[in-house]
This record gives C-alpha cells, structure tokens and sequence, in this order.
C-alpha cells in the first residue's frame, strides 16, 4: 500500500466522481481507476459503490476513509517531529486564501521579516481546503465561511461588510446606496464557497424578508462578477475583494441592512505539530489582521 494510494483515494471519496477527481489530482481517469483498484485488490474488498459515473463510501469505504485520514495526520506529525529533533528548520508555508486586497500586503510583511520563507499559496472552496487541512496539505485556511471540525480551531479575524454589484444599465445602478428589500425582485448569482446549507445570500435576503431567486450558483467568485459583468443578474460583493477592477460593466451598490457581512477567520489543526516557520506565519496573520481592524475601528 502506498502514500499516493491513499491520497487518491481520499479524493475520490471527497468528491464523489471519478473523472473530476482525476481532473482535480492531474492524472489521466484511466491511470486513477487503476490505482483505486489495485489498492481494493489489495485490501480484498471493494471501498465504493458505482452508480454509473457517480461513485460513494460504502461500508469498508468509510472505515477505511477514516483509518487513511489519521494515518496521513500521523505521518505529517512524525515528518515534524523529526525535523524538529534534527533541527531541520523548514522555511516553506502553505495556505489556501479567499480573494482580498488585504492579503498582498500581509504577505509582504511576512517576507520583509522572513525573506527566505516560500508562501505556496491557493484559492480553494472551503470544502476542498478543510480535506487538504485535515490530511496536512495545507497548514492554514483563510476563509471567508467558518471552516469547522473536532480538531479543528476557527479563529473570526474580520467582519466584512458586503455590497451589491449590478450591471451599469441596471435599474438598481442610479442609487449609491439601498435598502436590501428593493432587491427582492432581481435575479441573483450565488456564490457559495462553503459547505453550509445557508450561503451569504440566502442569509442577507431572508434577514431583509424575501426569498431570493437565485439563478445561477458557483463556487468561484470570479466567474460569479463575470456574469454579473455580463449582464446575467446581481450579486453580493465582500468588502475588501480585488476582483471588481476588471468589472467595466458594474457598479457597487452600499447596502443600509446591518446584517449584512461575512466573517472572515483562519483555520488551523489543534491535533498537528506545525513547524517553526508555519507557527510564526500564523501569529504575524493574526497580528496583522488585529492591527487592521485597529485601522478601521
């Protein structure tokens, strides 16, 4: 049995479907279902249920999800431990991030302290980034949902506010600022970057006392404005996102509800022993983001 092994067949069991999983591990399908039966041949007994293209968990499926996850947490600890007995000091970070103008700079302030130190970063959906924070891919979670788990901590380091995003030729575009009831008639495209069963969208309309009539829901923001751009319907645009300067055909919209925000938060393992650099890395985002909001108090 062997490490990729176990790794591929994680994500296959995360997402349910084989060509996508391939699509998202950048294997050939053929190539992924040769290793998912091998490692069931070697265990003896099938792991999935095959319903057509969609595959799911059965019984030894689940158990064995389970025993892999804990493995690869086991390995990623025992990795750490060594380096740190052997005073190995490792000066890489990884991390999945939403879109946010605040970011650049909290990363440049980072490297002014630590030059050296390699930032490999990516845009994940929350689902997506709690797996590979659970199985030790990743070693922080910035997002702008709360990412939970028993043995995971949410830190809430910021409360974004959200606007309205409209196509210019809008009816909605002549006002600077509404009322969120005055949207209750528009065609909404969702984004959704969570798990939960309530998006930002949902929750903000039903708070104002409407049901949305979403249209179109995706987990990535940026095709979301693009739509928007392209006159498809409106959405909700968080606060400090750098995404609306390639959106010509738009405008911002302030929103008068309150309760209309996202939390913004960092996710960490409880259970993991992280490296020096990742530890130091976590406390400077802290930091920064505590000083931030000092600025916009």
């Amino acid at each position: 049995m062997q490490l990729l092994q176990l790794q591929y067949f994680l994500t296959v069991a995360r997402i349910e479907h084989m060509s996508q999983a391939a699509l998202e591990l950048n294997v050939s399908q053929s190539s992924l279902s040769k290793t998912i039966a091998r490692l069931e041949e070697d265990l003896g007994v099938p792991l999935f249920d095959r319903q057509g293209r969609k595959i799911k968990l059965n019984a030894y499926g689940e158990i064995f999800a389970k025993a892999a996850k804990e493995a690869l947490v086991g390995l990623d600890n025992a990795r750490s431990q060594i380096q740190n007995l052997a005073n190995i000091t490792e000066d890489r970070v990884t991390v999945s991030v939403m879109s946010s103008k605040i970011l650049p700079h909290v990363f440049k302030s980072f490297y002014l302290k630590r030059p050296n130190v390699k930032i490999h970063q990516s845009i994940l959906p929350d689902s997506v980034a709690k797996e590979r924070l659970i199985t030790g891919e990743i070693e922080l979670c910035i997002s702008n949902s709360p990412i939970t788990g028993p043995d995971i901590i949410w830190l809430p380091v910021l409360k974004e506010q959200l606007e309205l995003i409209v196509p210019h030729n809008h009816p909605l575009a002549m006002f600077d600022e509404i009322d969120l009831k005055q949207a209750r008639h528009e065609r909404f495209i969702s984004y959704k970057s969570g798990s939960t069963a309530t998006n930002m969208i949902e929750k903000c309309c039903h708070d104002a006392g409407f049901e949305p009539n979403i249209i179109f829901e995706g987990t990535e923001l940026s095709i979301v404005l693009q739509m928007v751009n392209e006159g498809e319907g409106i959405t909700f645009y968080p606060q400090y996102s750098f995404l609306e300067e390639n959106l010509k055909n738009t405008k911002r919209i302030k929103i008068r509800n309150p309760d209309c925000y996202q939390m913004v938060g960092f996710a960490w393992m409880k259970t993991r022993n992280y490296s020096y650099v990742a530890k130091q890395f976590r406390k400077h985002m802290i930091h920064e983001f505590e000083e931030f909001n000092k600025g916009n108090s």
